[in-house]
């Protein structure tokens, strides 16, 4: 059975989570107007909930891609502890 090696490249990793991480900022930051409720007053658009709904959606997007930059970071402090720890006790190609 053949080998498949495994190898992350921790600075990578987290460069990676930074962008994400600095994205997700930038995402935070936007603002979704909605509609004047006094300018659709007695209108049946006057209860539309659509941008409540969007600025909902955008915060588990923006949660969601914090949660990945968070893990990311871990990750690769794992990996790098883990290569510490062990590294010769292995062999390398």
């Amino acid at each position: 059975m053949g080998e498949n090696p495994v190898t992350v490249e921790v600075t990578q990793l987290r460069s990676v989570a930074d962008r994400v991480m600095a994205a997700a900022d930038r995402l935070a930051e936007l603002r979704f107007p909605g509609p004047d409720p006094d300018d659709l007053r007695g209108s049946k658009a006057s209860g539309i909930a659509a941008p409540d709904l969007v600025v909902a959606r955008l915060e588990d997007v923006v949660a969601n891609m914090r949660g990945w930059a968070v893990a990311a970071r871990m990750s690769a402090d794992a990996f790098e502890l883990a290569e510490q720890r062990n590294a010769g006790r292995f062999d390398r190609p």
